[in-house]
C-alpha cells in the first residue's frame, strides 16, 4: 500500500502537480507528528507525571502569575510533546517533504531546526489559540473552533517551512543567470 502511494505521487510530481504533492507530503508527516505529540502528553500526563509533585515549580511561577501544580503539570507535558513533535516532523519533513531543498553543514541544519522550531511555535502555541479563543468568544463549539483553526495554521505553517526553515539560497546558474 505504502508504495503504491508512493507510486502515485511521484506520477503527480510528473504531471506538474509537485507544490501539491509537497502539501500532501507535509500534511502527512504533519498527521503522524500529531499522534506523536499526543502519545506523548498521555505518557507524560498518565504516567511519567502521574505521582510528581509540582508544587514547588507551582509556587515559584506563582510569583510571576497564578498556576496550580496540575497546570504545571500540563504545561511539562505540553512542552515535552512539543519538542519532541517538532523534531520529529523536522526530521520527516527535510528528508521527505523537502528532501530536495536539503539544508547542507551542521550551520545549515541547525538554523533549519531552530525555523522549524519557531514556525510551529508561532503557529501552534500562538496562532492557533488566538483563533480558537476568538472562535469560541463568537458563540463557535470549541471542536469545530479547534478544526478550523487548522484551516487556517497549516498552510502558513506549510509556507514558513517551505520558503524560510528549508529555503535554500540559490547559486550562480540555477536561476538562469550566471
Amino acid at each position: 500500500m505504502k508504495e503504491k502511494f508512493l507510486k502515485l505521487l511521484d506520477r503527480l510530481e510528473h504531471f506538474k502537480l509537485a507544490p501539491l504533492v509537497q502539501f500532501i507530503k507535509f500534511g502527512l508527516v504533519g498527521v503522524t507528528s500529531t499522534l506523536i505529540s499526543y502519545g506523548v502528553e498521555m505518557l507524560c500526563y498518565y504516567v511519567l507525571f502521574r505521582d510528581t509533585d509540582f508544587s514547588g515549580a507551582a509556587a515559584a511561577l506563582s510569583r510571576i502569575l497564578p498556576v496550580s501544580a496540575d497546570q504545571v503539570r500540563v504545561g511539562a507535558t505540553t512542552l515535552i510533546a512539543f519538542a519532541i513533535s517538532v523534531t520529529h516532523s523536522y526530521l520527516l519533513n527535510s528528508h521527505f517533504t523537502f528532501a530536495e531543498q536539503k539544508q547542507t553543514g551542521r550551520g545549515g541544519k541547525i538554523r533549519a531546526y531552530l525555523k522549524t522550531v519557531a514556525s510551529y511555535a508561532l503557529t501552534g502555541l500562538l496562532l492557533a489559540p488566538a483563533i480558537k479563543i476568538w472562535l469560541v468568544g463568537i458563540g463557535i463549539p470549541f471542536y469545530v473552533a479547534s478544526l478550523m483553526s487548522l484551516v487556517v495554521t497549516i498552510p502558513i505553517n506549510f509556507v514558513l517551512n517551505k520558503f524560510w526553515a528549508f529555503r535554500t539560497k540559490k547559486t550562480d546558474g540555477e536561476d538562469g543567470k550566471a
